[in-house]
């Protein structure tokens, strides 16, 4: 286990972060990750990196959040963000660690949890800018904890390291050549995306025996994407397609196919009702409150940022496991996005200012949450730019 674990933090570094010789690393973990997280900065000081971390101590944040005020939570060092604007400037790397902490939250005010994450992500404006224009290299990975594995492998004898080898196998880690492997897989993409980006789609409906039923448009100069850019690997693991609609063309009804476990609460069995383009309406049977602080994260988070292809029969959706971690539960299937655009979805994006991104159809938010919205039987049709229709998902697959 410890080689296969060394063979991954191997790969993150140099294959996803594509790490150079004396750049910066800023790894961000949890007081569980700390093993892993050394091994992370051995892999990366071979290659010449000056490495930093961010420990974030779940339980000590937990205790703030239930007896501090606002400003007291964000005077406290544990919320101190300085480095990533720092690394950030200096051209350096990123590399969040996923591995969460079941119910760390309960009991908090989803209130303060959302006013404190909105602080915190003013406090990163300049990593974040730089994060979106591609100017620095960042990925986001998972790490087994024992309390993570115990709470969605509650029949395992030892979840911990049955955790990691799942981890180890979705991120093709127990294959010979990890590398080679995502290669192959990520070829296919882009076969897929370069139809996509060819056949002129106008609109898409989507629609499904839950009660999905929506349609939007997307944007004349549309770009779909995928998680590897050039040399880089943003998500590991990744198997999506994604773009950014137009914010006002939303209409209809999305039902949720997946919970959705957000700053540690979970939200089940969610919708939400668009029209033209804005969230209208909405409800939950768990966590409410929650997921109307989502929405009501500011003027852009009513809105959609994002759309996202996954066949449905995907690795992590055969496993049967819910992750409880957006980074891998959003590749199990389709899923849209509440919040911020991407920038790069657009041809010449990254060139535009905000204003003309926002002319183009662009949403802006201080927010970006994914949730999942895929199932057996999600048939979504495109119309053309030339009126005809076509097919680009059925049963839940696409189909080219």
């Amino acid at each position: 286990m410890k080689e296969k674990i060394r063979k991954y933090a191997k790969f993150l570094i140099q294959d996803c972060l594509n790490l150079k010789n004396s750049q910066e690393l800023l790894i961000i973990g949890n007081e569980f990750n700390i093993d892993f997280m050394n091994i992370l900065k051995e892999e990366a000081e071979q290659i010449g990196s000056i490495v930093y971390f961010d420990v974030r101590n779940n339980y000590e944040c937990r205790r703030l959040y239930l007896n501090s005020s606002l400003e007291e939570i964000l005077q406290n060092p544990l919320f101190d963000r300085h480095i990533y604007n720092d690394v950030a400037t200096n051209k350096g790397a990123f590399l969040f660690i996923s591995s969460p902490i079941p119910f760390i939250n309960d009991g908090v005010s989803s209130k303060l949890l959302s006013d404190v994450s909105k602080e915190l992500e003013k406090r990163v404006e300049v990593f974040r800018k730089k994060q979106l224009s591609g100017e620095v290299s960042w990925c986001i990975c998972a790490a087994s904890n024992e309390e993570w594995a115990s709470k969605i492998l509650p029949n395992s004898k030892n979840a911990f390291d049955d955790l990691w080898n799942l981890i180890l196998d979705v991120c093709k880690i127990n294959e010979e050549d990890p590398k080679k492997a995502w290669d192959e897989y990520y070829d296919d993409l882009q076969r897929r995306i370069q139809i996509l980006n060819s056949i002129k789609i106008s609109s898409l409906h989507y629609f499904s025996e839950n009660g999905t039923d929506f349609t939007l448009e997307l944007p004349d100069n549309y770009v779909f994407k995928m998680a590897k850019e050039g040399d880089r690997i943003v998500n590991m693991p990744s198997l999506e397609i994604f773009t950014t609609p137009r914010r006002d063309s939303v209409n209809g009804i999305v039902y949720s196919s997946k919970p959705l476990f957000y700053n540690g609460v979970l939200i089940d069995q969610f919708w939400f009702r668009f029209q033209h383009g804005r969230v209208i309406d909405y409800g939950a049977n768990t966590n409410f409150e929650t997921l109307k602080h989502i929405v009501e994260t500011d003027d852009g988070s009513h809105y959609l940022g994002e759309i996202a292809l996954v066949d449905y029969d995907s690795i992590i959706n055969q496993s049967g496991i819910i992750f409880e971690t957006t980074l891998y539960d959003e590749n199990a299937s389709c899923h849209l996005a509440l919040g911020k655009g991407f920038p790069d979805c657009f041809q010449n994006g990254l060139e535009s200012s905000k204003n003309q991104l926002f002319e183009m159809g662009m949403n802006d938010s201080s927010t970006h949450i994914d949730f999942m919205i895929g199932t057996r039987d999600l048939e979504i049709v495109a119309t053309l730019k030339d009126g005809s229709e076509v097919i680009i998902m059925k049963h839940g697959k696409i189909i080219f």
